[in-house]
Parts: C-alpha cells; structure tokens; sequence
C-alpha cells in the first residue's frame, strides 16, 4: 500500500526503512554485481519447485471438498474399498444394415480375445444374455406368481380327479361341467407373461436398432484417471480390433467406443485441457495489460519470468502441503498470476520512473524501488493473505486448500518480485537503457487516472450522491439475497458443459437403448451382514411411507433379494406335485403324445431346487457383489420418481433418509453417496460463509485501522471497501445473463432477474474481496491525507491510474475463468471480477468525488491546513 506513482512510502503506513537501509544495500550489492549467481538461484529454487508442481495431482470429485473426517466421506470410501472399482468400456459395432450374422460372428471373435489380456486389464466380457438365458429358462416357473402355480397346480389336480373318477366310474362330487384339459395350450397359458420375457430375436446378444448394432461390455479394473495404463488398454484393445478385421464380416462395419471408460477419459482431459485454455488466457491478459501500461516488450519478458517464478514456487510448495488440486483449486494459477503481478508493477513503475525523469542509474534506481515499494507492497502481499487466510480457517476444504495456496501464492510472488526482478532489470538496462524524460510514454499510461479524475472533480455532487443511492440500493438487495437463501440449489449450474456432445456421449445414449440402464442413478450402501438387508430394507419403506405425499424421498430399495423369485417355499412343492400328476397322466394316457411333446419344454425341472443370491449368475448380481466375491451385502436407493437429482433441494431430502439408517436391534446402518455428499456441500458452505466473511472483514479493518493508526481516514476507506462490497452483492442479487437480455430485448421487455446464487466456489470472491479491495481505497486516501486536496486531480492521476492498472490485471484474471467450460468456475469468475470493478470504482471515483464534495462544503478546513 504505498503510492505507486512516486514510489515513497505513504506515511501512515511508515515502517522503520533505515534499520533496513543496511540489509537493502547489502542485497542490491549482491543482486547487481553478481547477477549469474542470483539467475542460478532462482534457477536452484525452480527446478525443484516445478518437479514438485509436475506432481500435483487433479481429484475433480466432489468429495474431495470436504474434511476427511466427514462422516460421509468416511462411509463412501469404506464402501469403495468393497465395491468393484471396475469401469465400462463399451465396444459398440454398427453396419448400415441389418446384418445379425455378421454382427454376432464379430461378437464371438471379440469376447474371447478380450478375456485373453487378463485379470489385470479385463475383469468380465459381457456380449450378451446367454448365460442369464439358461439361468431363467431353468428357473423360469419359480418367477411365476404364486397365484398361477396354484391355479396349475389346482386346475391339474383337478382334470386328473376328474380323469381318475371317468375311468373308474366312481363319484367324486365334482360339477357336471368337466374341467378343461390338460393339454399343452392350458398350462402355458399360465406362464406365458414370464416366458415371453426371452422370446426374442437376438438369440442372446446386445443386438438392437433392427440389428444394425452390436454391443459388447468390458469391465476393466483400469482407472481411466490412470491415463498410461488406460492408454494401452485402449491400444490392445484396437490391436485386437483389427486382428478381427470387422469390414471382412460386413463391408459396412464401423467400430467405435464409449462406456464410462471412455467418457471419463474424455472428461479428465476436457479438465486438464480447461485448466491450460484457461491459465494461459489469464496470464496472457494480464501480461498484455501491463505492455499496454508500460507500453515495452521488457515489462512482458522480465514479468512474466518473474511471476512464473512465483507460479512455480506456490504450486511447488501445494505439493508438499495440500498435496493436490481440487475442483476449487484447479483454476488459481490465473488468480494469483492477477493479483501477484501487483508487486511488480508498482516495482517497475518507480524503477522506470527513477531511471526517465530523476535521471538515476541502474543501480541507484533499484535501490530506490527497493525502499520505496518494499513496505507498501508488503502490506499489499499481507493484506492478501489475510483475505485468502480467511478461507483457509475453514473445516471445507475447497476454501480451506484455496486458502493456503493463494495466501502462500501472494507471499511467493513478494519474494520472487524482490528477488529476481531487481536483478533482470538492472542487467537488461546495461544492455539497452531507458530513454530519460517523460515523454509521450508517461502521457499515455496518465490515460489511466485521468478519465476519473475528470469525473470526479467536474461533478461530486452528483458521483456522490449516485454512488451513495446505488450503495443504498445495494444494501438493500443484499439484505434481501441473504434473507431470500443466497445458496445455488440447482446443480446443473456446477457441472461442466460441452459446445457439443462428444461421439462417446451419443454412443452411450444409444446403448443404454440396447443394453437397458439399471439403477443408475441410485445410492448404494452397504450392510455388515447380509442378515441385516432385509431390516435395512423394511426401516426404509418405513421411512417411506411416513412422509408426506410430496415429500417421499425415494422411488424404491432394491437388494439382491429382489432379484429371487419370491414365494419359493410354497412354490415348489406345489410345481413338483404338478410335475409328478402330469407324468402320472401321460402313463395314464390322460395326455396325448402331440401335446406331451409340445408342454414337456415347459414341465418343472426334476430337480428343481430353492434359488440363493449365489445362485444368480454374475450378469444378473454383478451390482450387489463385492471385489473379494462377497454377494448381497449393497442396497441401492433408487430416487423419486419425477424428481431431479440436480435439485439439491430433493438431494438433502433424498440423502436425510438414508444417511443414518436405525435397525430395531439398535444397531446403526451409515449411508452415503453422491446425495449425501452434495448435502454435506451446500453445509458445509452455509456453516463456513461466516466464519471466513467474519475473519476476513475483521482481519482487513484491523489492518485499516493500523494503517491509519485509528484516525477518521480509517473509517473513510471502510465505508468505501462497503460501498464496492454493496454493489458487488447487488450486482449478485440483480445479474441477469447476456441471453436472457437478448430475448428480453427482442419481446420489448426484461423478464424477472436471474442472481448468481452462492456455490462452493464462488463464494471465495466474497471474503477475498475484503482483503484485496481495500488496499485501492487505502492508497487514495493515504496519500490524500500526505498531500492535501490541492493534489486531489494529481493523486486521482498517478495513485488512482496505478492502482487501476493493478485492478486490472487482477479483473483479467477473474475474467479469463468465464471462459472455463466449468459452470462454477464461471460464476466465481464473474463474482469476483464484479467485486473487483466495483471496490475500485468507489476507490477511484465516488471517494475522489466525495472528498472534493466534502471540501467545498467545509472551506475553512483547507485554511486551517495551510
């Protein structure tokens, strides 16, 4: 904090610099007469920060937010211990015809090479339903209901009576109208729903869209986050792929890929690929501000090394603290490249400045940007991490690790500033020295100030009095947005979004056509003993059915016992008496030998016996089998029907219902999941806002207060830090998309106001705001109160133009985040960069204007100060 302009250190803000005077010539002595030693230790101190940072890694889930004592967390990945990691990749065939022959053969020659790579690449091939085919052929009568066997098993009986009775002559009481029967068509009847369920003509593959298409399922135990090994999965797997050489089956015959597999792949790359799209637009605005500013090709060389360094250190130092980049920290090297920036700026403005217009030396000018920025831009960097250091208070770890590394961010690019920038610059003005005077260049950088000051100085009155209404407004919707739940409940507006859906994501819609999607979207959870299913189950339903109509919290539970034909125990008795009175019949010759051959296809199997989950084949159990083998133990929630997943209002509701599960015996089933997880999020932000609103604000008025050792500036500045605050959450409160303007435009009216609610992320802008808008105002009004008003136009010129320039490269790089395909990073994006613009407009322009106002009201003050 410190006039940029002229480079003196401000004097509230007066720190001992001759105790330093000492430290800094010793210094300067080293970094001027030794410059390959220092190029060789900023080379020493990198190299080994950008292994470290090479390392980072990139964990995009949503758990990785919260603490990893969160009892959720905790369950989830207990469960992911036990359930298959294994991931889908989806082998999809297609001709332009129907073609089933060749698309089988092409199955057939697939699976068999594919289970050859291995357990370590392939888990299982799934190409098709033949194997649950002989399963429910087998078993097909004890899926029957109950009601059917027993009207067989009865309509039997009874012909065979009634047979028994006509070839005896006896009299059995039964009714003169003789029972039907017993022929092929009567007892299929009775069973036709369920044996029609194969009766198909895919003879047991995922054959579909008229059989113009194949699909085969390999489940891999390969992460695709893994990305070496999923790449040479994917490489064999072509290689096997051509090998079967699919257009000598069927000259039309393409072969594609999708699964999540795929799809996960893609998004791992999407994100990676986002993070550089966007940092290197972030730093490449943000340099080319500077140019713009400068107007020198040195400033965007010697810079851009200069907070590279600082880039590197802070993610060198995220390695071994942190350990890794979350979905909140991804985007932070455009962040803290806009802000750390800062402290070169104001060092290089008095370095030119000591060279062009006071005619100093290389040296001499470094010395005196050492002195004259040191103090201020320190303040600055500490101003800084108090904001970020705000965050990192917090329990929810996507502040918390934005916290630690935008607050080590700005102390890095301090140091790298002082370090290495005195050094390149003093070597590189030995080779081409700066042109003395103050010529046009000092003229075109003033452009910064000046409209502002032509503002604020022709019309105070009216500035002031604007700016104070809209502060007014702003305050009032900002009441309002926080009464009104500020909190975005609508997840679609987190999730990334494509320009256009990619081959694997149209593929995997048109599978699930083929292959069917089963319980997708459900929560699973997962019991101790497959005794305590049931219990779980029955605990659920009576969840269930106690809420309200509109306030059910799922669909239904589904367990492995689901999947076993209910009824078993009364079932077989009464399919083996059936089948034992037919076999009687037909020696009896009660049946004739046309219809015995046409019904013994469907006569219950001799040895028929009661169905266990470990009787069901994989295909049918696979959701409810564990890595080790162990079947049945995982339950799955499946979601309300017609409500959205996306809708975190439904999520907290769904979640609620499962996250503690209480069994009559006292014992306590844990549930988690993405439901759970979301909910924790949106609590974890509603508990931690405060915490990191309430240090930040404390941290920077105390920071204010010591600035101005307590007088009414102090005071003045806060009340403008409010002003731009005010206006940013009322920006929030009213934001309306560019899309919604246009359509409103065009029907000649605006259409209710969309607000950019609160989400993990973008709440961060608003605590950083604090810190980082405050020093603008700090700067203004400390050297208003040096200099006095008759330096009003000058001080709004040269202070106001350099903190300008300073909001700028840090607006640029909150605006390069919009450009994210991220929906969350965008909104924090905007929310900061509108802080940004507005801390600075009331710095620049409403407080300027309000202290002219101020003094033409009071005259007499101007006197007693002369």
């Amino acid at each position: 904090m410190l006039d940029a302009a002229r480079g003196a250190p401000l004097s509230a803000m007066s720190l001992p610099v001759l105790p330093f005077r000492r430290w800094f010539e010793r210094l300067l002595a080293f970094q001027v007469g030794r410059p390959w030693a220092v190029l060789a230790l900023a080379l020493l101190l990198t190299l080994p920060a950008a292994v470290a940072a090479a390392g980072l890694g990139l964990r995009t889930d949503f758990s990785e937010l919260l603490p990893d004592n969160k009892p959720s967390v905790v369950e989830m990945r207990r469960v992911s211990q036990h359930l298959t990691s294994a991931s889908t990749l989806t082998i999809f065939a297609e001709v332009d015809h129907p073609n089933a022959p060749a698309l089988r053969a092409f199955a057939d020659a697939l699976a068999p090479r594919i289970r050859a790579l291995g357990p370590d690449w392939v888990g299982t091939v799934d190409e098709g339903t033949q194997e649950r085919r002989k399963f429910f052929d087998r078993n097909k009568l004890l899926y029957a209901p109950l009601a059917d066997i027993e009207k067989v098993h009865d309509e039997v009986r009874e012909r065979w009576d009634w047979e028994v009775g006509q070839r005896t002559g006896g009299d059995l009481g039964l009714d003169d109208e003789p029972p039907p029967p017993l022929t092929a068509e009567s007892v299929k009847k009775r069973f036709s729903e369920q044996t029609k369920k194969l009766e198909d003509d895919t003879g047991g593959y995922y054959l579909g869209e008229g059989n113009k298409v194949v699909v085969v399922l390999v489940r891999t135990p390969v992460e695709p986050g893994s990305e070496a090994a999923a790449k040479r999965l994917r490489t064999r797997i072509d290689q096997i792929v051509a090998e079967i050489d699919a257009p000598r089956l069927d000259p039309t015959m393409k072969v594609r890929y999708t699964g999540d597999f795929i799809t996960s792949l893609e998004e791992v790359r999407a994100i990676k690929d986002d993070l550089g799209q966007v940092g290197a637009w972030g730093i490449g605005m943000v340099l080319l501000a500077v140019f713009v500013f400068f107007l020198r090709a040195r400033t965007i060389v010697l810079m851009g090394l200069t907070i590279a360094v600082g880039l590197v250190w802070t993610f060198g130092v995220a390695r071994f603290t942190v350990r890794y980049l979350n979905s909140s920290t991804g985007f932070l090297v455009s962040i803290i490249a806009g802000n750390g920036i800062n402290f070169g700026i104001i060092y290089m403005a008095r370095f030119l400045e000591a060279r062009r217009l006071e005619g100093a030396s290389p040296e001499q000018a470094a010395r005196t940007a050492h002195e004259g920025t040191w103090v201020g831009t320190f303040a600055a960097a500490l101003a800084a991490m108090v904001a970020y250091g705000s965050l990192a208070i917090t329990d929810f770890r996507g502040f918390k690790h934005f916290g630690i590394i935008g607050g080590a961010g700005m102390l890095l690019c301090w140091l790298s500033t002082y370090l290495f920038l005195p050094t390149m610059l003093v070597a590189w003005e030995r080779w081409r020295p700066t042109t003395a005077g103050a010529g046009w260049l000092e003229r075109a950088r003033a452009l910064y100030g000046r409209g502002f000051a032509w503002l604020a100085l022709r019309a105070p009155r009216a500035i002031t009095v604007f700016g104070l209404a809209l502060g007014l407004a702003g305050t009032a919707y900002t009441v309002r947005y926080f009464h009104d739940d500020p909190i975005e409940y609508d997840m679609r507006k987190l999730r990334t979004e494509r320009t256009k859906p990619t081959d694997a994501g149209e593929l995997s819609e048109r599978t699930d056509k083929v292959v069917g999607s089963v319980g997708q979207e459900g929560m699973a959870i997962m019991v101790d003993r497959l005794d305590q299913v049931l219990p779980v189950k029955a605990e659920l339903e009576r969840v269930k059915a106690a809420a309200a109509a509109d306030q059910k919290p799922f669909e239904q539970v589904v367990t492995i016992f689901d999947l076993l034909p209910s009824d078993q125990k009364a079932k077989l008795p009464l399919l083996a008496d059936t089948r034992a009175v037919l076999h009687k019949a037909r020696g009896r010759g009660f049946i004739t030998d046309a219809d015995w051959r046409d019904l013994e296809g469907y006569l219950p199997a001799a040895d028929l016996q009661q169905i266990g989950p470990g009787d069901l084949p994989e295909q049918m159990a696979r959701a409810f089998v564990e890595k080790d083998g162990t079947r049945g133990r995982i339950v799955y929630i499946v979601p309300k029907s017609g409500r959205s997943i996306w809708d975190a209002h439904y999520l907290k509701l769904w979640a609620s219902s499962f996250r503690s599960i209480h069994l009559p015996g006292g014992e306590v089933i844990k549930g988690s999941g993405r439901a759970v997880i979301y909910a924790d999020m949106i609590d974890a932000v509603v508990e931690d806002a405060p915490k990191a609103i309430a240090a930040s604000l404390l941290g920077t008025i105390l920071i204010v207060l010591l600035a101005f050792r307590g007088r009414r500036a102090a005071f003045t500045v806060l009340a403008t830090l409010l002003l731009g605050v005010a206006w940013m959450i009322g920006f929030l409160a009213t934001h309306r998309p560019l899309d919604e303007l246009m359509a409103g435009a065009r029907a000649l009216h605006l259409s209710p106001a969309d607000p950019i609610k609160l989400n993990f992320l973008n709440f961060v802008a608003l605590p950083i705001t604090f810190g980082i808008g405050a020093d603008y105002a700090v700067n203004v009004m400390q050297r208003y109160e040096r200099e006095g008003h008759a330096r009003l136009r000058a001080i709004v010129v040269e202070t106001g133009g350099a903190v300008v320039l300073c909001s700028l490269t840090t607006t640029l790089g909150y605006l390069s985040l919009t450009l994210s395909v991220n929906q969350a990073v965008v909104s924090f994006g905007t929310a900061a960069a509108a802080g940004e613009i507005a801390c600075i407009v009331a710095a620049v322009l409403v407080l300027p204007a309000a202290l002219a106002w101020w003094h033409r009201k009071r005259p007499s003050d101007d006197a007693r100060a002369a």
